[in-house]
């Protein structure tokens, strides 16, 4: 039994946090293929092995679309071994579906019923974009996958190959939906594809994004977005949160943190140098450091829209990120607006895993509705990743901000958090932006810039700040921020 926990702790870190211990640093190939999938596996119709469970009908809940609802084969995963999941396919009462949004996020239970569009769902119907969703979740809630998961491990275990961990059935599962879909050639025409969702239904449509062209968005929210050195495991960065992490247990330990037991498992469980953590599990359960750099290899250039940018560039997708500041997953926001600040992203403050919203974060945020809207039909332009600049004095920090191209924001309102610990430890997860360091940002006529004077507090070592700034777009509330910025006294 502990030997089954170690493995299942060593793929779920694999798949969420992908980090991988002691890999060395190798240089990026935003063109570069990786093995993870096979595209005449994705597309191969003949061995989707269909069943159908409700074949085309006007739906019974509304009467205003026409739906269908299948059972396919994913794959077989390993030899004797097929992965079978539920697809709706949900097409206006006229005509064909040019292209779909796909989601993965939907209860086995509701997806075996008759779905009723939400009304954005409605509005991409009445254009004429149809829906797919199927069913990416834990084994433990799909009915018939339970003792799954402990299969794939003994299989992930034997040489660390990527097909057996779930990030790769999930992202599998969208493609193959996806090839259902267009199987339907009387009810679907190819047309754009876009994925959205949170947590695993956010990285499968990233994955799905970066492996197969038919897909042309992601919408991801708490998903990782980088290949940092802190998701690689990088020793240097690895030790500094292992020091915070055992500092801060101390002070737990000590009476100066109340820390809830049940939320004291959890960082234990998530944070970067945890004990669980896939390098140190692997190590223990007798792989290599070769074998764990041959798996980095591998892993990296399949799973982060960043790495393959440049191509996903060409291909003129669309994509946005919203990890949240304080998140398990999506920890690496700061070396991410670093190095890639051209990332369109959303911080929700405080937002994350398990996290509640800070008290001044946006009420009518309708990003995802903004985004979908206009990738699928035009419009109005979306704001573009801003700019900020700062200069700090003795007892001040200030802020500008500017959007250089495309439309402007009407407001901006600036968070910040002065000596963060570092990305993905415990503490970086619990201490929140407190609810007070937050303000308004005004607008300077004479260069457009958004700018903020924050009072510095005595002490302090850093402070990290970013600006959250929208408008209304076709209609939908968007919200974009600028790059998480670090500073240093």
């Amino acid at each position: 039994m502990d030997r089954i926990r170690i493995m299942a702790s060593l793929v779920i870190l694999a798949t969420f946090a992908t980090s991988v211990a002691f890999a060395a640093d190798s240089e990026k190939d935003s063109g570069m293929n990786c093995d993870m999938f096979n595209i005449e596996e994705i597309l191969d119709e003949s061995t989707l092995d269909i069943k159908t469970l409700k074949d085309w009908h006007v739906d019974e809940v509304t009467g205003t679309t026409r739906q269908k609802l299948i059972e396919i084969n994913v794959a077989e995963w390993w030899p004797g071994q097929d992965y079978r999941i539920p697809v709706r396919m949900i097409v206006p009462l006229e005509g064909k579906a040019k292209g779909f949004s796909i989601t993965g996020a939907n209860p086995y239970e509701t997806l075996m019923k008759d779905s009723r569009p939400t009304d954005f769902q409605a509005k991409l119907l009445a254009g004429g974009v149809g829906l797919v969703k199927t069913h990416v979740k834990a084994f433990r809630q799909i009915p018939g996958k339970q003792g799954l998961e402990q299969k794939m491990m003994r299989r992930f275990m034997k040489d660390l190959n990527p097909r057996y961990t779930t990030l790769w059935i999930w992202s599998m599962t969208l493609m193959r939906a996806t090839t259902a879909a267009y199987a339907e050639t009387d009810y679907f025409e190819k047309g754009k594809v876009a994925g959205s969702g949170s947590s695993k239904n956010g990285m499968s449509p990233a994955v799905a994004l970066i492996h197969d062209e038919r897909f042309t968005a992601t919408c991801s929210n708490h998903a990782f977005a980088y290949f940092s050195p802190t998701r690689r495991a990088d020793r240097e960065a690895t030790a500094k949160a292992e020091e915070a992490n055992k500092a801060f247990f101390e002070a737990v330990k000590a009476g100066d943190i109340d820390l809830d037991p049940k939320r004291a498992k959890l960082y234990q469980g998530v944070m970067v140098g945890s004990e669980r953590s896939m390098g140190k599990i692997a190590l223990k359960m007798g792989k290599s450091l070769d074998d764990m750099q041959s798996f980095a290899d591998r892993l990296r250039p399949g799973v982060s829209v960043t790495e393959n940018w440049d191509r996903l560039m060409e291909r003129g997708v669309d994509i946005l990120f919203q990890p949240g500041t304080h998140d398990y997953v999506a920890y690496d926001i700061l070396w991410g607006a670093q190095n890639h600040p051209q990332l369109p992203v959303y911080y929700e403050p405080n937002g994350g895993h398990s996290q509640t919203p800070h008290v001044a974060a946006a009420k009518d945020e309708q990003n995802k509705d903004a985004f979908l809207w206009h990738h699928f039909f035009g419009g109005e332009p979306l704001l573009q990743p801003p700019k900020s600049n700062y200069k700090i004095s003795k007892d001040k920090l200030s802020v500008s901000v500017r959007f250089n191209e495309g439309p402007q924001p009407i407001n901006g309102r600036i968070w910040w958090i002065y000596d963060r610990a570092p990305a993905g430890s415990a503490p970086f997860l619990h201490e929140q932006i407190p609810a007070d360091q937050w303000m308004d940002m005004e607008r300077d006529a004479k260069t457009g810039a958004w700018t903020a004077t924050i009072p510095l507090k005595d002490g302090f070592s850093q402070i990290d700040f970013f600006s959250n700034h929208g408008r209304e777009v076709n209609g939908y509330k968007q919200y974009i921020s600028s790059p998480y910025t670090q500073v240093k006294r």
